[in-house]
């Protein structure tokens, strides 16, 4: 994903609806009340979920780094989203105080990689940097992207991480990531010259999920988005979790 889209896009308008419909209360108000899955396996999980992201991958860590990495190894190849059959190496970086994640796969086009900030002083974990996430071509648009981002923010809310975020680029070089990260729920604020592009019935919106959970909000945007970068909000009652929640209900995805 990262530049590359990896999620299947597309009928935008019935999208919208649920993502308003959750928005509202309506459709799924138990996701909002008790907060995201936070990783649960359980025998609900779709078909795809259960067969590519059982977190049945291979983690390389050093003994010391395990140690200081206040998230179980086990749990690793979940906290980055990483297919089955995965290799995930893991290392840290002192002077950054974070670790990396490099996860390889034949279904990836390149490693896919992952940052986890760590604040030095209280040494709580408070940003996962998605850096980048390409999946071959023959392997997109069949909800693995959507899956692996799905199965990371999951995973990541049970360990108190605050945010995650990454560069959504595009709309250059075929790269639609600025318009598919916000169908998940990935949020800026707009500023002056993405406001004066909204038309009338848009004009009061001035974040990406505010304009995603309006009528024709994500057709405007994917006509005149614009590379950004962009985060999703763990806290368990917002809108990201919302609009995440009506993409997975669309798209029949279950963890």
């Amino acid at each position: 994903m990262g530049a590359h889209a990896q999620i299947r896009v597309g009928e935008d308008m019935r999208l919208l609806k649920a993502a308003m419909f959750v928005a509202a209360g309506t459709l799924v108000m138990g996701w909002l009340r008790g907060g995201p899955s936070h990783g649960r396996r359980s025998g609900m999980m779709d078909e795809i979920t259960r067969k590519y992201f059982s977190g049945r991958s291979e983690v390389l860590i050093d003994a010391a780094i395990a140690a200081r990495l206040p998230v179980p190894v086990k749990r690793i190849p979940w906290l980055v989203g990483a297919i089955d059959g995965s290799v995930i190496r893991v290392t840290f970086d002192a002077a950054g105080n974070s670790y990396l994640f490099t996860t390889t796969h034949p279904m990836l086009d390149e490693p896919m990689i992952r940052i986890l900030w760590q604040d030095p002083e209280n040494g709580r974990l408070y940003l996962m940097w998605n850096e980048a996430f390409f999946l071959k071509p023959e392997v997109q648009r069949h909800g693995l992207g959507a899956r692996s981002v799905a199965v990371e923010l999951n995973e990541i809310a049970r360990h108190g991480i605050r945010s995650v975020g990454c560069m959504a680029a595009g709309p250059s070089n075929d790269h639609i990531g600025y318009y598919a990260w916000p169908l998940l729920g990935f949020d800026a604020e707009l500023d002056q010259r993405d406001i004066d592009l909204l038309p009338a019935n848009l004009a009061h919106c001035r974040t990406l999920n505010e304009l995603f959970l309006e009528p024709h909000g994500a057709r405007h945007w994917r006509k005149h988005g614009r590379a950004l970068a962009v985060f999703f909000d763990l806290a368990p009652d917002s809108a990201s979790w919302s609009i995440l929640r009506a993409y997975m209900e669309h798209r029949g995805i279950t963890l």
